[in-house]
């Protein structure tokens, strides 16, 4: 007989894990990723690199704890976009009731 475990029955607990780019999550890497390329198209990489790499890791202290779409909550309470579907507009003010 053998000694491996049946996992036919396994469940994964985490199927809606962010994208990984690496080992970073995609809006950590890219955030990392913009300030490189930002250096380079001033003509500064190793600056950019330092700098992309200090705003990567200050927004991964952010995040931390946080609920996984605070990126996107905070892109729409500073931009407005991009639009709710299933929610009314901010601006409507009614009392329902």
């Amino acid at each position: 007989m053998s000694n491996q475990t049946d996992l036919s029955h396994y469940i994964p607990r985490r199927l809606d894990d962010a994208g990984k780019f690496l080992f970073w999550e995609l809006d950590v890497a890219g955030i990392g990723l913009l300030g490189i390329l930002l250096g380079v198209a001033l003509d500064f990489p190793i600056i950019g690199l330092f700098i992309g790499i200090g705003l990567a890791y200050s927004y991964n202290k952010l995040k931390a704890g946080k609920h996984p779409g605070m990126a996107a909550h905070l892109l729409y309470w500073f931009t407005g976009i991009p639009e709710p579907k299933e929610l009314p507009g901010s601006h409507i003010r009614e009392l329902n009731g």
